[in-house]
């Protein structure tokens, strides 16, 4: 069955995204578009090159959290560097429009308050752009914009999808749960990943089929030791519901 995939950011939860995507892939899944967000934008650029989940984890696997730190710009921001090194490194395509399969790259241009969903464009860069969680990661100058982190204003860019006519399966990968924060970078993680929740219900809505896996709240969004433990997660969580997924899209 062809389907199109929205998936969230996340920072290493995102990992997630890449089990259950293995699992659909076993299952006879074919997904034909992709729309992604910050971490999931990354990992939608991977994919619609043609590479494999098992293949992704390994490119995860190899980040450092120097290479979230490699950039450093004037006023404390970080710049993602090492990450768009690896990106380079990785992708065969160069451009959004050579991908394997319809890519879509939510960003958040800050000086016009609007979300973009990219289809045309430098796949590197304008992913780079879509993980840039201001104020921790510095924005990215592109076409007259300032691109930040999608996720923003779409953590879930559903919207570019529709236009495909396929069925949608929607992962988020930062369930809200209850929790006390400790520090200041703590509290400041939890307050935008809050703000970036408030619109999943609506993004939600117009899923086919909508998978959490609530698991995944329990590791720090930078904390890269637990890829595999993330990886994992999304492979007990899409095996577990595939029953139920494969009953809900027969009918497309």
């Amino acid at each position: 069955m062809k389907i199109a995939l929205a998936l969230s950011g996340g920072g290493v939860r995102a990992v997630a995204h890449l089990g259950i995507i293995k699992v659909l892939i076993d299952n006879g899944f074919k997904i034909e578009a992709i729309s992604g967000s910050s971490a999931g934008a990354l990992i939608g650029a991977l994919l619609c090159d043609g590479k494999s989940p098992e293949e992704i984890l390994k490119i995860v696997k190899t980040i450092k959290i120097w290479d979230l730190m490699k950039g450093i710009r004037r006023g404390g921001l970080f710049g993602l560097n090492g990450v768009r090194e690896i990106l380079y490194n990785n992708l065969t395509i160069k451009n959004i429009e050579d991908s394997k399969s319809k890519l879509f790259i939510a960003c958040t241009d800050l000086l016009s308050g609007k979300i973009y969903y990219f289809e045309n464009g430098p796949v590197v860069e304008l992913s780079i752009a879509s993980s840039s969680l201001v104020p921790i990661i510095s924005p990215v100058k592109h076409d007259g914009m300032l691109l930040a982190d999608g996720g923003f204003i779409d953590n879930l860019p559903v919207i570019p999808l529709k236009k495909t006519g396929l069925p949608i399966i929607g992962i988020n990968v930062n369930p809200v749960v209850k929790k006390n924060p400790t520090n200041l970078l703590k509290t400041t993680l939890r307050a935008l990943i809050l703000m970036m929740n408030s619109n999943i219900e609506t993004s939600k809505k117009d899923c086919d089929f909508f998978i959490e896996p609530s698991s995944c709240d329990k590791f720090n969004i930078f904390d890269l030791k637990h890829a595999d433990e993330a990886y994992e997660i999304g492979v007990s969580e899409a095996t577990r519901l595939l029953p139920k997924l494969k009953s809900k899209l027969q009918f497309f």
